[in-house]
């Protein structure tokens, strides 16, 4: 697993609660704002991926910035060359996960529902 994380256009993330919300939405300065508000965010936040901040530490590598082909695919052969980082990186997010079986609770409460009509 990669995170991808590309800021080539972060004048198009828009994606605020609140007064950011609508400082972001102005004609002719939303953009420079949600740059602005994107960057300040990149900035203090070192984990971005869920796994990561579930985990507080990195487990699952994060590219940020101006990526390139280049420079993703370059990471990607690097993890398919070593399946050792790959399995250690899955034992991480086991240990993070918790319990499994989601979804067959979600088909147990759903039939539970259906079944009380």
């Amino acid at each position: 697993m990669l995170v991808l994380l590309p800021t080539q256009h972060l004048a198009v993330v828009r994606a605020w609660d609140g007064i950011p919300g609508l400082l972001v939405r102005l004609p002719w300065v939303g953009g420079r704002i949600a740059t602005v508000l994107a960057q300040q965010v990149l900035k203090r936040k070192p984990l971005l991926a869920w796994p990561n901040i579930w985990a507080g530490k990195a487990i699952v590598p994060e590219l940020v910035g101006h990526l390139t082909v280049a420079e993703v695919g370059d990471r990607a052969l690097e993890f398919l060359a070593h399946p050792e980082q790959r399995q250690a990186m899955q034992a991480a997010l086991r240990q993070v996960r918790g319990e499994t079986g989601a979804a067959s609770g979600i088909v147990e409460l759903i039939e539970g529902l259906l079944g009380s009509e």
